[in-house]
């Protein structure tokens, strides 16, 4: 019985750790394409721009909802982030759209793989199903991303 007990609450852990890998991987998404809308004048990458903040802002606030407010952060237990748009950030500066564009493509691939990652390591089917929307969404919107920038 005890070990079911502890089992349970390392699934919580492991479940908790996700949520807040999750919530760091699209602060930083958000983040980046608010700022990047500021960077480009095409109508068409500012509305893509503006599609994908939207995207990490509804994945944020859905898993900070589902973070218990009980547990303290987990700083140093989860795994690091590999995703950063910094390269793209200085593309951008650099007014070298179609380079960014490649690069993004290449970011936002990495995201929806670890989002996908994530999906098979949820214990709690509610964590599993919001991860799973929020790959489908990046799905899309990585599609609808890679059909502007061919190449």
């Amino acid at each position: 019985m005890k070990s079911n007990v502890v089992q349970h609450q390392t699934d919580i852990r492991a479940d908790i750790m996700l949520i807040d890998e999750m919530i760091t991987l699209n602060q930083e998404g958000l983040t980046f394409y608010n700022q990047a809308m500021t960077y480009v004048e095409d109508y068409n990458l500012k509305r893509i721009f503006s599609t994908k903040a939207n995207i990490h802002q509804r994945m944020l606030r859905r898993f900070e909802q589902l973070r218990p407010l009980s547990s303290e952060p987990l700083h140093g237990l989860s795994h690091t982030i590999p995703v950063t748009y910094t390269q793209a950030t200085k593309l951008l500066h650099q007014c070298h759209i179609s380079q960014a564009m490649a690069a993004l493509v290449v970011i936002e691939q990495q995201v929806l793989t670890q989002m996908k990652q994530a999906v098979r390591q949820a214990h709690q089917p509610q964590l599993a199903n919001q991860l799973a929307e929020g790959a489908a969404w990046l799905q899309i919107s990585c599609d609808g991303m890679s059909s502007l920038n061919p190449g």
